[in-house]
Parts: C-alpha cells; sequence; structure tokens
C-alpha cells in the first residue's frame, strides 16, 4: 500500500524530527516536497495515522491518503522511478 502524507507544523513546537521519524518507520519512503512523503507500508491506514499524529500539536495539521494510479506531476526521474518500483 501507498499512502501520501503531507503536513504543517506552527509554534510553538515544531517536533518535525519526531514526525519525520515515524513516517519513516513504516519502511520504504521518498520526499517529495518539503512536508509531503509517499510511503509503501503493509500497514492500514488507522495505523499510519495513529502513529504519525502521534507528535502533533493542536495547531498542527496532517493528512494521509492512498495512493493510486494514475498519479500526475512535476517530479524529478529519481520520485518517479520510487513510484513506478513502489506502486503496482
Amino acid at each position: 500500500m501507498i499512502y501520501m502524507i503531507s503536513y504543517d507544523l506552527h509554534s510553538p513546537t515544531q517536533n518535525r524530527e519526531n514526525v519525520e521519524n515515524d513516517i519513516k518507520s513504516f519502511g520504504t519512503w521518498c520526499k517529495y516536497l518539503t512536508t509531503t512523503f509517499l510511503i509503501s507500508t503493509s500497514s492500514d491506514l488507522k495505523t499510519v495515522s495513529d502513529k504519525c499524529v502521534s507528535h502533533l500539536d493542536g495547531n498542527d495539521a496532517m493528512i494521509i491518503t492512498k495512493v493510486t494510479k494514475p498519479i500526475k506531476g512535476w517530479l524529478n526521474q529519481k520520485q518517479w522511478d520510487w513510484i513506478s518500483e513502489n506502486l503496482q
């Protein structure tokens, strides 16, 4: 399963390192934008969500969504290669 995770962290605390470590802990991942990742995992959406929101504050935001074909966008070749390898 491929999920896209995008988030905004706001003051007073910004737990970017903890949030990114949680996202990366699910296995294969690729960072596409400053605060947007794609992850490849066998975990379900609830499991991913429960872990990834654990370091968010009340004024932060996050969206997690399942990724399916087709995908269009403006990415570099390495990013498209990751998508091709991980999205069956």
